[in-house]
């Protein structure tokens, strides 16, 4: 609250000599003068903070029945995560903080996909979503998973932590085209990852089988380092970007 309204030119005196309850109403104050989106951000942040699953719950929900849910995902949650990351980094929030905001957005992601009717496709493509071992972070793979049934796509969602070996199974046990997407994170680390997509082309061999991996250590990958059936993205957009063009 003290940065919020020191950026926006109260003085740190003022600030100081003011009560919680004083800069909490002047934080109300000055986001509802600015850009409405900044406004909401900054209501899920206070939530947030005081760990508020009621008020975080009124905010997505004003602000989805006005825009949409992809809307709400791409203008509302992803900017707020991004400034959550930086908030973390510099020891401003604990770790619960994130997760609390992380776990509600998870939540919102999961029910909006479920909420859409299998698809009745004549399409004979499978698109399979799933996380490398040890990477955790599946709320960008949630949403693609949203989009994808959003259009109509079969999915099936396998989440965190897959075992390379269990993607051979579950192409073993499908017919027709096969689409396996996955981000990297934080696992594999850059240097392992071009010996983690030769394995994955070693175990999906067929040409109906086509991979889609997204992560920003991608970007730095030589065009050899990046096996034939295996698109990559250096960016969520990019991979979200390919995706709703496949459709």
């Amino acid at each position: 609250n003290v940065a919020f309204l020191n950026g926006r030119g109260h003085k740190i005196s003022r600030i100081a000599a003011m009560t919680p309850s004083e800069r909490e109403h002047l934080v109300r104050e000055s986001a509802s003068a600015q850009d409405p989106v900044e406004d909401m951000i900054n209501k899920l942040k206070i939530a947030m903070l005081a760990f508020d699953e009621s008020d975080f719950d009124h905010v997505t929900a004003t602000f989805e029945r006005v825009h949409g849910f992809r809307a709400l995902v791409e203008q509302l949650f992803v900017p707020l995560l991004e400034r959550i990351g930086l908030l973390w980094q510099t020891n401003a929030i604990c770790p619960a903080h994130e997760h609390f905001v992380s776990n509600l957005i998870r939540q919102r992601l999961i029910g909006a996909a479920s909420a859409i009717a299998r698809p009745g496709t004549a399409r004979d493509r499978t698109y399979i979503l799933h996380l490398p071992e040890n990477e955790i972070h599946e709320l960008g793979l949630l949403y693609v998973n949203y989009i994808l049934r959003s259009q109509g796509e079969r999915t099936i969602y396998l989440g965190q932590s897959v075992p390379e070996q269990d993607l051979e199974q579950v192409a073993a046990n499908r017919v027709g085209e096969l689409v396996f997407i996955s981000v990297i994170t934080a696992q594999p680390v850059v240097s392992e990852v071009p010996a983690h997509l030769a394995r994955l082309r070693n175990l999906l061999p067929d040409r109906r089988i086509t991979l889609m991996i997204a992560g920003a250590q991608l970007a730095q990958l030589k065009p050899g380092h990046v096996p034939a059936g295996i698109r990559t993205y250096g960016s969520m957009k990019d991979l979200l970007k390919a995706v709703s063009a496949a459709a």
